[in-house]
């Protein structure tokens, strides 16, 4: 069997319209040791290891951009909702320009599409940052005999990237941690947002992050969604939220900035609850969603445990920041009466 053929019956599984997790998770390890068979270079030591740091955020070491395939479920939905924004681009137009920002070493979202659908006229552009990530990429890209397809190369930082005069039909990034922390997800979209097309899809569609609270009472190991009470949206990532108007009057990353959101928790609300919490919720196209502590994703973050002693109400000020380690910034404060 050739490399092509064993990487599409490899990832078949990823396009199935359900989750088998006992085939899932075989795929997942076949899926992973081929490309880390194609690739031929260790990653595991210190320079695999090593982020690169930048004034909006982090770009993940190829060894832990390459861990992103374990993630499961995660994988799955990322490819399935890929597919069919696929399908639907398809049904207009005659050719596709697909630009997948923040490939990591093995382009892992990307690849299998890339190989189903060979029979289309589909342009893709694969950017990533890290040089020893994208050294791996340009191996494997010509290991598997695709530098005959119209597939660009780009090594560059993918918050400054100016897309040429061929904009993206569909652009993908999933370059985040759970709450959003850390990495540039925001900062990117962003910018290939402010150049995209009115009908350009977005993978993922929206992120959204909630203060929320957990019940008091629950064994770690029993806790469940329903345990988890959201109560406030106070950020959201999708071009619904961030205009195109906002973005031309002040085009500068530097100057992003989000207006900081105060969530009210009523003390009577809070009286079966022992912990607030941040959760993080993802859409990645139609009806196709990261749920609730299905990937690393969207496992809840935990802000602070809650005092019963407390005669008030609480009052949490949020906001999202943009920095070396943009995050969503938080203080809580006892409400003070008048």
């Amino acid at each position: 069997m050739n490399l092509k053929k064993e990487l599409i019956n490899i990832t078949a599984e990823y396009f199935e319209a359900t989750i088998n997790f006992e085939k899932l998770t075989e795929a997942s390890k076949k899926y992973k040791k081929l490309l880390n068979d194609l690739s031929n270079i260790e990653i595991d030591n210190e320079i695999g290891r090593q982020d690169i740091e930048l004034e909006n955020g982090k770009a993940l070491g190829t060894f832990w951009a390459a861990s992103c395939i374990d993630d499961m479920v995660r994988t799955k939905k990322f490819i399935k909702g890929i597919d069919e924004a696929i399908q639907e681009k398809i049904k207009k137009n005659k050719s596709l320009h697909i630009l997948y920002a923040g490939t990591g070493p093995f382009a892992s979202l990307m690849l299998p599409i890339i190989l189903r659908y060979s029979s289309h006229n589909i342009k893709y552009t694969l950017l990533e940052i890290n040089p020893l990530s994208f050294k791996i990429l340009s191996s494997i890209i010509q290991k598997l005999g695709l530098e005959t397809y119209n597939i660009q190369l780009v090594n560059e930082d993918a918050t400054k990237y100016k897309v040429d005069t061929s904009i993206p039909d569909i652009i993908v990034s999933e370059t985040m941690q759970n709450g959003l922390d850390k990495e540039q997800q925001v900062v990117i979209f962003y910018n290939l947002m402010s150049q995209a097309k009115l009908d350009t899809i977005f993978i993922p569609e929206k992120i959204e992050l909630f203060i929320g609270l957990k019940e008091s009472k629950i064994p770690a190991e029993k806790l469940q969604y329903k345990h988890f009470h959201k109560q406030h949206k106070v950020f959201e990532l999708s071009k619904n939220t961030l205009s195109f108007k906002k973005w031309n009057s002040n085009n500068s990353i530097n100057k992003l900035t989000f207006p900081q959101i105060q969530t009210i928790l009523k003390k009577n609300t809070l009286k079966k609850f022992n912990q607030v919490v941040l959760i993080t919720e993802i859409s990645i196209f139609n009806n196709k969603k990261i749920s609730f502590n299905e990937s690393g994703l969207t496992i809840p973050k935990y802000l602070s445990n809650i005092n019963h002693n407390i005669t008030n109400s609480l009052i949490i000020n949020s906001q999202y920041i943009i920095n070396p380690e943009p995050r969503l910034k938080f203080e809580i404060n006892p409400q003070k009466l008048n």
